[in-house]
């Protein structure tokens, strides 16, 4: 079926007619009348097309042979047969005078040059009217994604710069003049190397991607004190060649100044803890009145020779604490003989403790064995986990703390030992003691004095020195340079630290020896640590002191009020407090302040 260009009148609804050569130009003048043209001269022997005969054409013939002559004489054999007029698709097809389309009834259609060669035009034109208005809507909308883009990379907290793959600045985020304190349009246009020469920028992470070929991270900084961790990252194109550098600079002052902070406050700390601190004892490095109380009481006790029970959850420390009070005591040049009594199988425990004679049970040595009781004379026997000593060994121990004497097994000989005795437990002593469990007076002889290790969540102020102290010693062993990000601080301050100490201190290495880069970012975290971040802290499987709940719960409050208001006067507002309190609260608990500002909410 022919198909129509697009709001064309011309085209005709009828086949053209059919002529013989062997017609008159006068039979043909009834087609003049009745507008029958063109016409088609068709070859009856082979049965096709050898001519268009045009109206023009025909009177021109007409006037010029008359009505006698045959219609050969005005035939035009300029012509081209298409199957439809859509295989016109440009000028080069017009060089034919006429088009002739088959009909699906056997007909033909007949259409001149000059007509279609004018459709063909418009419909060209409209097409490009048509891709003209496209282009312009994508236009349009890619305007309005770059405009999109800008305000996003304006609106960061961090910087973004970005170069060509020869160091050419291409675009720089309204963040660098903050950190900086120069105009951005200072950078752009201007070489990364000639930035660097100027100095402008100090130890240029861009310059190290175009040299390395891959991502970089390090510490940059500007003439103007500012410091920064920037992380750079390549754009390869399909040849393999640095397209672009994207650089993303984070402001790390307060972070550097922390760290300076936390040295100083590491050096004033080792002063008043004197030798017990300068030898790294990592968990009681603290900035917690109690602890800095409890480490007091240490030293004080310490070249005594009273009985000391030290308590508190696994992992706070208390082996490192009972080593510190040996090292402090008249005792520090004898041995220090620690026993994990919860470690030593029930049928092995009598004789790892006292010894045993020969003979005194199947596969004993023949001359017997000292236990770690006689190992210990002239200096400390270190109990841990002093409550799993089951009830037949309390009796032993009860004698031995009273007399310092003791038998081994097999033996009825009594033997002296001069020790001084320190235990530990995680265990509510007791509580066990009331229920039967341990007994009375040997829990009496052994809390003689008293020491209580905090948790680390009730001295959360002391994590930050912690994680630097760690953070420290790892790096050094492990040849890194890791950090810690703002985030990722937050999160550790954040968590309930159930395995204390310990967990922080196992934490950090695995940190420093995953660590892709070297910055720890908060994705970087164990899951527990970014799950728990928002978790309660408070939970309640029975009666604990009032003052620990109200303390959970002011640290909870405060941490959900940091995430809602960003002003230390509007979270006052919040908890109708004033905002002294809310500034000391915060500092208590050694939440983050970053981002908050007492009077930034104020006109």
């Amino acid at each position: 079926m022919r198909q129509a260009y697009r709001g064309e009148s011309f085209m005709t609804d009828y086949p053209a007619s059919l002529i013989h050569k062997e017609m008159r130009l006068g039979e043909l003048r009834k087609l003049a009348d009745s507008a029958g043209f063109p016409a088609l001269l068709i070859n009856h022997d082979k049965e096709s097309v050898e001519g268009v005969i045009s109206e023009f054409a025909y009177w021109r013939s007409l006037a010029i042979y008359g009505e006698e002559a045959f219609v050969d004489l005005s035939i035009n054999k300029n012509f081209k047969m298409v199957n439809e007029l859509a295989e016109i698709q440009n000028s080069a097809f017009f060089s034919a005078e006429f088009f002739i389309v088959p009909d699906s009834s056997g007909g033909f259609f007949v259409y001149e040059k000059d007509q279609l060669k004018n459709v063909w035009l418009k419909e060209q034109l409209y097409s490009t009217e048509r891709m003209n208005d496209l282009l312009k809507e994508e236009i349009y909308i890619l305007q309005k994604k770059v405009v999109e883009l800008e305000q996003v990379i304006n609106t960061s907290y961090d910087e973004i710069f970005v170069t060509d793959g020869e160091g050419k600045v291409l675009l720089v985020s309204d963040a660098c003049q903050r950190m900086t304190g120069v105009p951005k349009e200072r950078f752009l246009g201007e070489n990364i190397y000639n930035l660097a020469k100027a100095g402008l920028i100090n130890n240029s992470v861009t310059i190290d991607v175009l040299k390395k070929k891959k991502m970089v991270s390090a510490k940059q900084s500007y003439p103007n004190g500012v410091q920064v961790v920037a992380t750079g990252i390549p754009i390869f194109d399909h040849e393999g060649n640095i397209y672009r550098v994207i650089t993303n600079s984070r402001d790390i002052t307060e972070l550097v100044q922390l760290k300076n902070e936390l040295a100083e406050a590491k050096s004033i700390l080792n002063e008043r803890s004197a030798e017990d601190l300068e030898r790294g004892k990592g968990p009681l490095f603290t900035h917690n009145d109690d602890m800095l109380a409890l480490i007091d009481m240490a030293k004080k006790v310490a070249v005594t020779e009273s009985t000391i029970l030290i308590q508190g959850e696994s992992g706070v420390g208390k082996g490192i604490l009972a080593k510190i009070i040996h090292e402090e005591s008249l005792r520090k040049d004898r041995s220090f003989v620690s026993v994990n009594c919860g470690a030593i199988p029930l049928s092995l425990i009598e004789s790892e403790l006292f010894g045993y004679e020969s003979g005194a049970f199947t596969g004993a040595k023949t001359k017997g064995k000292a236990g770690l009781v006689e190992l210990a004379d002239g200096g400390t026997l270190f109990l841990d986990e002093v409550g799993e000593l089951p009830l037949e060994i309390q009796v032993k121990l009860l004698h031995l703390v009273q007399e310092k004497t003791f038998r081994r097994v097999g033996s009825n000989q009594l033997r002296k030992v001069n020790i001084r005795i320190i235990s530990a437990t995680n265990k509510d002593l007791k509580s066990m003691m009331e229920k039967g469990l341990f007994r009375e007076d040997l829990y009496y002889r052994l809390h003689v004095v008293p020491l209580n290790i905090l948790p680390l969540r009730k001295r959360v102020e002391d994590i930050p020195f912690l994680l630097q102290l760690f953070l420290e010693e790892f790096n050094e062993k492990y040849d890194r340079n890791v950090i810690i990000s703002d985030e990722s601080l937050a999160a550790l301050r954040s968590y309930s630290w159930p395995g204390n100490v310990r967990e922080l201190e196992n934490m950090v290495e695995q940190l420093v020896v995953t660590a892709s880069t070297d910055i720890v970012f908060l994705d970087c975290l164990p899951d527990q640590v970014k799950s728990g971040n928002g978790k309660p802290l408070v939970v309640m499987k029975g009666i604990i002191p009032l003052n620990d709940a109200v303390e959970s719960v002011e640290k909870q409050l405060l941490n959900t009020a940091i995430d809602k208001y960003k002003t230390s006067r509007k979270i006052a507002a919040a908890l109708k407090v004033n905002q002294t309190t809310v500034i000391r609260k915060l500092k208590k608990y050694g939440l983050s302040t970053t981002g908050i500002h007492p009077f930034s909410d104020l006109k």
